[in-house]
C-alpha cells in the first residue's frame, strides 16, 4: 500500500484549489521548487472533462513521486444525491495512483457534523474503504463541522473515524476567540498522544495560530499550506516557505553544530 506520511517530521503538504488542469500543474511545479513533501488536490473544483483517467494520471505523475492527497467533496448546494458519483471519483483517483483518498464522514448520508451514524451509510463507507485499500491507497475520513467543539467531542469523532477504518483521521472545527483557541491547542496535544495519526484543524478568527503550531506537536503531523495565494487558496493556510521554515526550525535535519 502507498503511504502518505513522513515518519521523521511533519509532512509539508501543498494544497491545491484550481479550476483547470494547467493551473494545478503550475502549482505543483511551484510546490516542488519550494520543497513540498506532498500535494493535496481538491478534485471537485475541476470541470468534468478533467476527470478523464489520463488527465488524473497526468496530475499525479507531475508530482514526481511525491505522495498525493485527493479530495472529492460535495459542492455548495449539492445534497446526498451526488454521493455515489463522488465515491466513483474517489475510486478512480485511487486507481490513477492517488496515495491518500479523503472520504467525507457523512458520505451516503449528509449530517451537520459530517459524521453520519446511519447504519446503511456506515456499511457503504466500510465497503468503499475496503475498495480503496484494495487499490493500494490509504484512506482519510474527514469531518468538517465549521464550529467549535470541545475536546471530548473531537476525540470521540476521531476514534469513530479510526474505528471505521481510516488510516488518517481529520476533524475541522472553529476558533473564534482565545478561549476556543486554547481549547483547540489542548485537543491537539491529546490527539498527538494517539497511536494513529489525526489531522485536527480549525477555521474562524483565531485559526491562523493553530494552523501554524498544531502540526508541529508530533513527527507524523500534517502541515497544510499553499504554494502561493490566489482567489481560490484557503486564506488560513500558510505559505509553503513559512511552513517549511517552521518545520525546519522544530525538526532540523541532521545534527545542529554549536
Amino acid at each position: 500500500m502507498r503511504t502518505f506520511l513522513r515518519k521523521d517530521r511533519p509532512t509539508l503538504t501543498v494544497m491545491i484549489r484550481a479550476q483547470s488542469r494547467q493551473r494545478v500543474l503550475e502549482l505543483i511545479r511551484k510546490g516542488l521548487a519550494g520543497g513540498a513533501d506532498a500535494f493535496g488536490i481538491q478534485l471537485g473544483l475541476l470541470p468534468p472533462e478533467e476527470w478523464e483517467r489520463a488527465a488524473l494520471t497526468e496530475l499525479i505523475d507531475a508530482t514526481e513521486g511525491k505522495p498525493t492527497y485527493l479530495t472529492n467533496y460535495r459542492r455548495t448546494g449539492e445534497d446526498g444525491s451526488v454521493d455515489e458519483s463522488l465515491a466513483r471519483g474517489l475510486l478512480l483517483a485511487a486507481e490513477c495512483g492517488g496515495t491518500l483518498i479523503d472520504m467525507m464522514g457523512d458520505l451516503f448520508s449528509p449530517h451537520p457534523l459530517q459524521l453520519t451514524s446511519e447504519p446503511r451509510a456506515v456499511r457503504r463507507q466500510a465497503e468503499l474503504i475496503d475498495a480503496l485499500h484494495e487499490r493500494g491507497a490509504e484512506v482519510l475520513i474527514s469531518s468538517h463541522t465549521y464550529r467549535f467543539l470541545p475536546e471530548a467531542e473531537v476525540l470521540d469523532m476521531v476514534k469513530e473515524q479510526h474505528r471505521r477504518g481510516a488510516d488518517i483521521c481529520k476533524v475541522v472545527t472553529g476558533a473564534e476567540n482565545d478561549l476556543e483557541l486554547s481549547e483547540n491547542f489542548r485537543t491537539s496535544a491529546r490527539l498527538a498522544e494517539l497511536s494513529y495519526p489525526a489531522l485536527f484543524l480549525c477555521g474562524g478568527e483565531r485559526c491562523p495560530a493553530h494552523r501554524r503550531v498544531a502540526p508541529l506537536l508530533r513527527k507524523t503531523g500534517i502541515f497544510l499550506c499553499v504554494a502561493e495565494r490566489d482567489d481560490l487558496a484557503t486564506p488560513a493556510q500558510p505559505l509553503l516557505q513559512e511552513a517549511k521554515r517552521l518545520v525546519d526550525t522544530v525538526f532540523p535535519i541532521g545534527e545542529i553544530k554549536e
